[in-house]
């Protein structure tokens, strides 16, 4: 159903509205209290986790086991990273489509694990002998996985962007305090040693006074893309109702599902499971962003884009150009899919811009380009481990030691709204200013934006 006031306003650039939830209108008003949990509330223990046990540190001699829920590429990629880790142990492998399923397994026996095989994530949940979970589902499932894992005495793992819709990363922050559980996202550059140092370039003022901050992604693809194919019956083994789970029921289409084997999983291109192109890479270019600065939120942000190259079904924009005003100074996103400039190293990247140089950071470099006469030195620092396995290495000693991780929850749900932004700004078209302190915009014609409506028996509640 389309809402009204969207309809008028944005014709057809919606073909989904996300809808109001009266009952999730509590969540945006919380502030900084809620969302923002201090120090002291962070590192207090609830009187749940104080009666249970499950926030006591594991000792260095014991095993962690984890489960891993969603195994496809992303999630067996998790479960290599972890399994390579001392002392983690792979206690089950979870997915709704069995092929998967299998594949995960068959994995984790070669890594000389012997997980369970669950198809339905609640009973890893119930399961006692599991003490963390890893969560590689479809986005539309991140949040309430994560909360009721949190609620389960269960620290978490979970594949960014930590949400679909604003309203929803309050929540998972509140569950992570209220529960005290480490929660660690997916945006693993954190832990990159030269994303790092790319950072504390930016923090040192090195680079003089930076006013515009760059970053983006490129691809060439065939112009018909994922194709049309049309609805029809789910594959054998495949729980669909399931793998839909609090989003809007659909019949089954191959493109929908787009979990397959060596793909990219198109799921991703679909407003009731993600948020396209920005929410699935710009969110790592643009929370490294956010990092080199200390993790602000802007003030605004104005997107423009649409699909203007491929002619499948695919919903999100092919082509688009975020603009967000930080306190100090301007950033930009901005993706194509038909052009990648000769195929040169610069696919996928950030540049930010000072009067004393310009410091260019991707996955595999961080280069200094001093300004004519500036009397900075030229440099250049390649990526000499591979972050993702260091993350995974500081999650599991975050799990010992009850410290934060790199990536805590909360700084991960704060750049996935800053990427959701960017989108309801774009499939609104209208600036939208965000207010930090209140946890909401400040067009109260577009609140209802922010939040995403769970289809029964589904509820996301801390």
């Amino acid at each position: 159903m389309i809402h009204p006031e969207i309809r008028g306003r944005a014709g057809s650039l919606l073909p989904m509205a996300i809808p109001f939830n009266g009952d999730n209108v509590k969540h945006m008003d919380l502030g900084r209290r809620t969302f923002l949990a201090s120090a002291t509330a962070a590192a207090s223990t609830s009187a749940w986790a104080a009666q249970s046990g499950a926030s006591a540190p594991v000792s260095a001699n014991d095993k962690i086991s984890v489960a891993f829920v969603g195994v496809g590429v992303m999630g067996s990629e998790n479960l290599k990273a972890a399994a390579a880790q001392p002392g983690v142990a792979v206690g089950a492998v979870c997915d709704v489509f069995q092929p998967n399923l299998e594949r995960a397994e068959a994995l984790a026996r070669r890594l000389g694990q012997q997980p369970k095989t669950v198809r339905d994530f609640r009973e890893v949940l119930a399961d006692k002998s599991i003490d963390a979970v890893c969560i590689s589902t479809p986005d539309h499932w991140h949040p309430y996985i994560t909360v009721e894992a949190c609620k389960a005495g269960k620290d978490v793992y979970v594949e960014k962007p930590a949400c679909v819709a604003v309203s929803e990363g309050a929540v998972m922050v509140e569950a992570a305090r209220k529960y005290n559980r480490v929660v660690q996202a997916g945006t693993w550059q954190r832990s990159g040693q030269h994303f790092q140092k790319a950072c504390d370039i930016v923090k040192s003022g090195e680079l003089g006074k930076i006013s515009f901050v760059r970053a983006w992604i490129y691809s060439n693809q065939p112009q018909t893309g994922i194709g049309n194919p049309p609805d029809q019956a789910p594959p054998g083994g495949l729980d669909w109702d399931l793998w839909q789970g609090p989003a809007p029921e659909h019949a089954f289409n191959p493109n929908r599902f787009g979990v397959y084997p060596q793909k990219y999983s198109y799921f991703r291109w679909f407003w009731d499971y993600a948020g396209g192109q920005i929410t699935d890479s710009g969110i790592h270019m643009l929370d490294i962003v956010q990092m080199a600065f200390g993790d602000p939120m802007p003030h605004g942000v104005v997107a423009l884009g649409g699909k203007y190259w491929l002619t499948d079904d695919s919903e999100t924009p092919d082509t688009m150009q975020a603009s967000y005003e930080y306190p100090g100074f301007l950033g930009s996103w901005e993706h194509r899919s038909n052009n990648t400039e000769l195929g040169t190293s610069r696919l996928m990247g950030i540049t930010f811009h000072g009067p004393r140089g310009t410091l260019y950071v991707d996955r595999a470099v961080t280069r200094l380009t001093p300004e004519k006469g500036s009397d900075l030195a030229a440099f250049e620092m390649k990526r000499v481990e591979d972050p993702h396995p260091l993350h995974w290495a500081n999650f599991v000693d975050c799990v010992r030691t009850r410290k934060r991780p790199n990536s805590d929850i909360e700084t991960c749900v704060r750049s996935s709204i800053t990427c959701i932004l960017g989108n309801l700004s774009l499939r609104a078209k209208m600036r939208l200013d965000w207010d930090d302190a209140r946890h909401t915009v400040e067009q109260e014609s577009a609140r209802y934006l922010l939040h995403r409506e769970y289809r029964a028996p589904w509820k996301l509640e801390a």
